[in-house]
């Protein structure tokens, strides 16, 4: 009831994996076959978050014999579906949702009375599994510079949680049905040892990333379709595409709620969706920048399963001599 008066645990809106439009890549083997590791599909995250998140939570018997995730990481652009994957997810289990993000407990439980939140959170996610433990901005909890600290305002620092949340995430254990999904925007505003922590935190890192050709063709008329609307055969749906590259599905999203008002819906029997109209209304909102996309990619360049194991360049590795050296 504590937990519930301080909108620690909360209600969620209902929201399922398969609202997560998109489609395949069906070039991703080809390009891994020269080197280069493509980008996830929106139809690979739907499938990673199934065997990491959902299928493994589904049973006590199940989480104690398969292999189990605690700590999972979903990062990429803001409005890339990260927060709706995460409903899905306690929606998918079943499972009570705990926000613990930084900016929704700052005031509660101050001073030396987190370690008791956290502690009551993870005794009452383990009562009650399964749950999952939902930390939005979670690079601001692994911060330690000060000057860092006070730019993201509040009463508490961000980091306070750190510790006590290390310590319970290590006592979980096979049964036990409960995930930390962190939310990320910026993580590559942790930095040297900082950066380190973060990493090595979460045992996976699943990249949100911008819709392709191929998810564009799929969103649009499933965002229209959602909203109560249609498209027709004439539709234009290849230049729209080609358009809207760059922007985010939940801008699409927005971009469909607006234009799509009761009395337009009244009206497309007689007056079709045009790509002209659809643009007027694209055009009210910022597609994602290059420079905030491209310091994601370089972020997921310096994750652990990203790294050469030989870099070129670097010395082979020397087997040590055995026995002591003669003098």
């Amino acid at each position: 009831a504590e937990l519930v008066s301080n909108n620690i645990i909360q209600p969620i809106p209902k929201a399922q994996i398969s609202d997560y439009l998109g489609g395949f890549n069906y070039l991703g083997a080809t390009l891994e076959k020269a080197n280069i590791i493509p980008d996830p599909s929106m139809s690979k995250v739907r499938q990673l978050i199934s065997e990491y998140c959902i299928l493994p939570m589904a049973t006590r018997d199940l989480h104690e014999k398969v292999p189990f995730t605690k700590t999972i990481l979903f990062y990429g652009t803001p409005k890339s579906g990260k927060t709706l994957l995460s409903y899905a997810v306690a929606n998918g289990v079943g499972a009570n949702f705990f926000n613990l993000s930084p900016r929704n407990t700052d005031g509660k439980y101050p001073g030396k009375a987190v370690q008791l939140m956290i502690h009551m959170i993870f005794k009452v996610a383990k009562t009650m599994a399964p749950s999952v433990i939902y930390i939005d901005e979670v690079e601001k909890v692994f911060i330690s510079d000060k000057k860092k600290m006070k730019e993201f305002g509040g009463m508490e620092p961000f980091s306070r949680i750190k510790k006590e949340l290390l310590k319970e995430v290590k006592a979980l254990v096979p049964g036990d049905r409960v995930i930390v999904i962190g939310n990320s925007q910026m993580p590559y505003l942790c930095v040297k040892k900082d950066e380190k922590a973060f990493m090595d935190f979460f045992q996976k890192h699943i990249f949100f990333p911008l819709p392709d050709y191929a998810s564009m063709r799929i969103l649009w008329p499933g965002l229209v379709e959602k909203h109560s609307g249609t498209l027709n055969y004439e539709f234009d749906l290849s230049t729209l595409s080609h358009i809207s590259e760059g922007y985010a599905a939940g801008t699409l999203n927005q971009v469909v709620r607006l234009m799509l008002s009761e009395r337009r819906v009244e009206k497309l029997e007689r007056k079709p969706l045009s790509v002209r109209e659809v643009v007027n209304y694209l055009c009210k909102f910022e597609p994602i920048r290059k420079d905030v996309d491209q310091a994601l990619r370089d972020w997921t360049n310096k994750l652990p399963y990203r790294r050469p194991k030989n870099p070129e360049g670097a010395p082979p590795p020397t087997a040590e001599k055995k026995g002591k050296k003669k003098k």
